[in-house]
This record gives structure tokens, sequence and C-alpha cells, in this order.
């Protein structure tokens, strides 16, 4: 008897006309994958990817890697999407149909740009917001924050594709807090250099914790009772020896409800401030505020630590900070070096302490 070949006659196209049998009902199940997924992360350090603006001005630059700090550890941020595509100041947000500037030609000093979707130097397909500091609702205008000479060392580009010149204007449209950053954000540098790239693409921020800034106590003019100058606080470029390094709380001395309980959110660059000035105890939560005061502490040195000797510039606390935490010495020295070419002596430093002109402000957030 001949055996018959029984198989597939894939050389004559007929599998591709036979039925398939449909699955019996009783095996069915529900299509869980059509409902997705709902939780993503806790709420502390949700799991948002970021990347960092572009064409931030830089702040301080770190020794180690001499690359340019934007946002210190700290700050209050806001983000930009692709939901920002033409507010004022020329924002560029991540989306497929833009490009960015990514360095200027060794050659012939042109300025390259690259897809933001379609390029290796563009965005990570996982980042779609930008972090910006946040202005607590009020636009920066060209008297808000600005590029300076540190810019033109790092080789900062604008959002118009020309290279940032000490002066020039860094408009911001108003925003709202997303939380804060808990470590500092380096200048985005992808694409500037064939051999070198920093290793921060993107990362997460900081909504729900308790954490704490040094404080420091103007007047109506805004300075400290002791300062002379008479410039905001919160002028990025007028207080820029300050701004570039600190994160900190401004309080209007005698005019600020400034005690236990009551709200903060940012100023135009993303440091605190008290919600609602004078009227602070009546404030309630809104899309603005960043969390509410816990503790005002001027009660240093703590521990014995002023009896720990320390070598003057080892930077560590201990005689040569008054037993001060060194954050706090060092943001008492830089306010008080405003005004002056010399540095406060140790003893002045501790009696500003002492007496709350300065202190650390503890702050439970709640950017939520």
């Amino acid at each position: 008897m001949a055996i018959t070949n029984y198989t597939l006659p894939f050389n004559i196209h007929n599998t591709q006309k036979m039925p398939i049998r449909n699955r019996p009902a009783k095996y069915a199940e529900s299509n869980l994958a059509e409902r997705a997924v709902f939780e993503v992360s806790e709420g502390q350090r949700p799991a948002e990817y970021l990347g960092v603006y572009r064409y931030l001005p830089v702040l301080q630059q770190d020794v180690t890697t001499k690359d340019f700090i934007v946002l210190p550890k700290g700050r209050i941020v806001a983000a930009v999407s692709s939901e920002d595509s033409t507010p004022s100041g020329a924002m560029v947000t991540p989306s497929g149909d833009g490009s960015v500037y990514t360095f200027t030609s060794a050659i012939d000093s042109t300025i390259t740009s690259v897809g933001i979707d379609d390029s290796y130097f563009g965005y990570d397909e996982y980042i779609n917001g930008l972090l910006v500091p946040c202005n607590g609702g009020t636009a920066n205008t060209a008297s808000g924050v600005w590029y300076t000479a540190n810019d033109v060392t790092a080789g900062t580009l604008l959002p118009a594709g020309t290279a940032a010149t000490a002066g020039t204007a860094f408009a911001l449209p108003a925003n709202m807090p997303i939380g804060v950053v808990y470590h500092d954000w380096f200048q985005d540098i992808r694409g500037q250099y064939l051999n070198y790239a920093m290793w921060q693409d993107g990362g997460n921020i900081l909504c729900d914790w308790f954490v704490q800034v040094p404080y420091v106590k103007v007047n109506a003019a805004g300075h400290t009772p002791v300062v002379t100058n008479t410039t905001s606080y919160v002028s990025y470029l007028d207080k820029y020896s300050v701004n570039k390094k600190f994160t900190y709380l401004a309080v209007n001395n005698g005019t600020d409800i400034f005690r236990p309980g009551v709200f903060v959110y940012s100023d135009q660059i993303g440091n605190y401030k008290i919600q609602g000035g004078a009227s602070a105890a009546t404030q309630t939560k809104n899309t603005q505020t960043v969390g509410r005061l816990l503790g005002i502490d001027n009660r240093f040195p703590k521990s014995g630590l002023e009896d720990v000797q320390t070598y003057p510039g080892s930077g560590m606390p201990g005689t040569q900070t008054a037993g001060l935490p060194k954050f706090l010495f060092d943001f008492v020295t830089a306010v008080m070096s405003l005004d002056s070419a010399t540095a406060p002596s140790v003893e002045t430093v501790y009696d500003l302490v002492r007496a709350g002109y300065f202190g650390v402000a503890r702050i439970q957030l709640m950017v939520a």
C-alpha cells in the first residue's frame, strides 16, 4: 500500500486558503490588556522621566568635571511639554517636529541643530517634559533671569540658534511647580563634543518629603537689616553670587508671617517664599503651593560642634564655622559678602544666626 505524503503543500500556496477554527467560547478570558496599567509608582519621587531644558542659563561650575550646573539642589522646578510649543520666549519642547541646537563648529563657528525625535542627540523617547525653574506663576521677562559671562565660557546656545552673551535676557512664561530637584542638574551638553557627554540625560524630581534650606530675613527694600544693598535677593543677576550656589527661603522681615504652619511657594527663579506674605495665615493650598513651613531653627551650635577643632579651609563644620552647619555658614558668608569685598568674621556669622537674621527653614513638601 502506498504511503500518502501528509506534509503541508507550501509550494502550491494552498495553506493561505485553509480556514482557522475559532476558539471555543468556554475558553474565553477577559482582555486585561485593554485596561492598561494604572499604578505607576509612589508619589514621593514619581516615576516620570524628565530632561533639563537645553538653553537654561548656567550657574556655578563643578570643580571636578568642569561642567556647569543649571539647577542647584533643592530648587523648585516646572516643566515644559509638547503643549508649550509656541509660548513667549521661543521655548523648545520635546516634540517630534522640532530641532535643538547642539554645538558650535570648531572650524567655521556655525551652529548645528539635530532633530528632537529622530536624532541620537535629541530627547530620549521617554522624556515628555523639560525642567525649568519655577517662577511662581509670574513670567520672567527681560528684567528676570539673565545669561552671564559663565554662559560664554560654557558655550551656552540660545533657542534662536545663536551663542549666549553676557546680559542676554532669558524669558520664561508663567508656570506652575511640579516638584523640586534633589540633586544638582547639569547643563544639557549632549552632542556638544565628539568625545564627551554628561551621564545625565534625564531623571526624576521630589514631590513629598521633609527638607531643609537656609533662610534669610530681608527688609522692605530687599536686604537684610545689616546689609545696605537695596536690590531684592530674588534678582538673579544682582545676587548672582548667591543665587548660583544656594537654594533658600527669603523672608520679608516685619511683613511676612514667618512661623510654622504657613505655606511656601516659588519666587521667580525657584527659591522659596512665604505664600501670602502678610496674609499667610489665611492662605489656602493652591497650584503654586510647594509645601508648609514646619520648623524655624537658629539655635546653633548643637551637640558641642563648636568645640570640634577644624583646619582653616577644610570645609568641615567645627571651630571654623562657629559650630554652624557648613551650608548655613557658607550661605551667611555669601550674603554678607554681597556688599563687601571682605568676608565676615566667624564671630559675625555666629551673631547673625543667633539674632535670627539667618537660620534653617524646615519644610514639608506637598507638591500635588
